[in-house]
This record gives C-alpha cells, structure tokens and sequence, in this order.
C-alpha cells in the first residue's frame, strides 16, 4: 500500500512545503499535499483538482518573473511604435497598406468563424464575397463601360445602407436589452447576443463596402483618365463631366466620353432622363454629382477632390443630424478596423517577437 505522507516534502527552513512535482504523485499523494498546504480543512475532490492545478501552474512559471517583465516591456514598445509606423506606412505606402488591410479584414474574421463552426456568418460572408467579387471584375476591366461606375457606386451606396441600417437595428436592440424594456424577452442572454451579433455585421460589412468602393474608385478614375493615384490627371476634365463616374452634368447630357479609347466602344450612349441630377461644387471649383461626392467623401471617406487633391470642406456634409450620425458611423468603422485586422496582427507580430527571442 502506498503511503502518501512520505511523498510530501516540508521545508525545514522556510516551515512550509517545499517545492515538488505534482506530475508524478497519484491521487493519495495530492490529497496528503494538499491537506499539508491547508491543514485542518476538509476538501473536497473538485477542490483538490484545482488546487494541484493552480500548483502545476505555478511550478511551471516558477522563476520567470524577468520573462514576463520582457515581455510586458515589448509589448508597451509595440504600442507606442506601432500607431506611427502604420501611419508611415500609410502615407508612404498606400497600395500596399490597403491591400494588407483589405486582406486581413476580409480573410481573418472568416477564418475565426469557420473554425468555431459559425456557419451562418460564413454563408453571408460567402455570398456578400460573390457579389463583390463580380463588382470588382466590372470595375476593373478595360475597356470600362461608360454605365458601370454609376452601377459600381449605386451597389456600394447601397450596401453601405443596409450595413449602416442593421448597426443602428443592432444599438436599438441592445439599448431596450440594457434598460430591460419587455422583461422576459430582452433580458434574456439570446437576445444581448443577437443584438451584439447584428451590431457586429452592420460594422463589419460597412467596413469591408468602405475599403472595396476605395479600391474601385481609384481603378475607375485611372481608367477614365480624369484623376490617378499619384494626383496627376492624364487628361483634361470638361466642366460638363463628373470625373467620379464619368457620366455628364445637368440637363441633358449624355455622358458618352469614351475616355481617349478606355471606354468600351460598343456601349450605348446613355439617354437624358429629362431632369437635372443634383451637382455639388468644391472650393476648388470643380463640379460633381451630390450623389458620387457624397460617397466619394462620406463612404470613402476621403478629404480631397478625386481631380486636383485639393482639400475639400466636409462641412456641407454634416448639416442634418442624419449627415453627423452616418459620419458617426463612418467613424466607428475605423475602430473595427483595428479590432479586426490590427489588432490579429498586432498579436501574431508579439508572438514572433516573443519565438525569436525565447520568451514563449
């Protein structure tokens, strides 16, 4: 019969128990060194489990009281480095910071949700995925038809809509859930969670609408000619064309540019409606659709002319308390930025950091 009592070993020194593996003893030994370490008290077994696991522990990072300092230090040095070196890298950098930030947004929360089974989310992803997919192929290709960037900033326009619909759907949900409007029904922890849920899709899709339409934009700008990436026009803009989506200004234009070739040449001209659609004018003096600025500022949010970069005036833009509460949301986006995509990389980054210098 094993005896329990000569496996616990008691530090005469110190008057207490000293340090021993708990690996090895069975589960005799663990109840005599757990009845040495509280002596008097009765234990249950559940007790007895998580006392020899909070010890296991403990021996385990016993004595790397300086790795944890080391690495709470790196990690206040990656934050403070961080902010400023992804704001370089955004300004120095654009194309490859949007495609890394594009990537990120719309691969890891998919990743996350499959591997915890989360079927519904991939469903919408997946479909959300098509859709823009096949968005993307009439935004790029060239020769452009002259029709696609109205269609590009109306799916756009409209998903940011919806997105911005189901987040506010999602506070108004969790709002009765907080002051307990309808006891029984929004105080149940199914109903904070749909309310979570939905207020995460409506920031989540928004964002990814947000970073596509940036994306689509800049191509179709190039591909018209009137604005490119490095703000140098590669022809001239007629005052009688929007250079956002090509199409005419006012009364009866027609909005048959072919753009010097890039155009698709067998496209139908497009036919007067007979009314006037909204313009809207910059400080700089050049004239746009109200509905391709709007987006251009507020979903892109983008604080220059898409023609001469210079700085636009956000300030008609925030008149109705509609206008400031979607600029609100455009906002939020930028915080779900970072819990989505830079914050993974942020953590995936200290990982690496912490592997090459042993502090794992």
């Amino acid at each position: 019969m094993n005896q329990a009592g000569p496996s616990v070993a008691v530090d005469s020194a110190s008057g207490g128990v000293a340090a021993i593996d708990v690996k090895t003893m069975n589960d005799e030994q663990q109840a005599a060194y757990v009845s040495s370490l509280y002596p008097g008290q009765s234990l249950a077994a559940d007790d007895i489990r998580r006392i020899i696991q909070r010890e296991e522990y403990n021996m385990q990072h016993k004595g790397h009281e300086g790795k944890h300092l080391a690495m709470f230090l790196i990690f206040l040095c990656v934050l403070a480095i961080l902010p400023k070196t992804v704001r370089y890298w955004r300004q120095r950098h654009p194309r490859s910071y949007r495609l890394v930030s594009i990537g990120s947004i719309c691969l890891i929360p998919p990743y996350f949700a499959l591997a915890n089974r989360y079927f519904r989310f991939v469903s919408i992803w997946i479909g959300y995925a098509l859709a823009n997919t096949y968005i993307l192929y009439l935004a790029t290709r060239e020769p452009l038809y002259p029709r696609t960037p109205r269609r590009v900033y109306q799916w756009f326009a409209l998903t940011n809509k919806v997105s911005y619909a189901v987040f506010v759907a999602g506070i108004v949900l969790f709002a009765l859930c907080f002051f307990n409007v309808a006891p029984g029904l929004t105080d149940t922890e199914r109903m904070v969670e749909s309310s979570l849920i939905t207020v995460f899709y409506g920031l989540y899709f928004g964002l990814m609408s947000r970073d596509l339409v940036t994306l689509c934009s800049d191509k179709m700008a190039a591909t018209l000619g009137y604005a490119s990436s490095n703000g140098l026009p590669t022809k001239h803009l007629p005052h009688t064309v929007c250079c956002i989506c090509g199409d005419g200004l006012g009364y009866g234009s027609t909005g048959t540019d072919t753009g010097g070739g890039l155009l698709h040449a067998d496209a139908a001209p497009k036919q007067s409606t007979g009314t006037a659609e909204p313009t809207h004018n910059l400080d700089c003096g050049h004239e746009f659709h109200a509905t391709c600025i709007r987006g251009w500022c507020v979903v892109g949010k983008k604080d220059t002319c898409p023609f001469c970069c210079e700085k636009v005036d956000l300030t008609p833009f925030k008149q109705s308390p509609w206008d400031r509460q979607e600029l609100f949301y455009v906002t939020s986006l930028e915080y779900m930025r970072f819990f989505i995509s830079w914050q993974p990389l942020t953590l995936l980054l200290l990982a690496g950091i912490f592997w090459v210098l042993g502090l794992d």
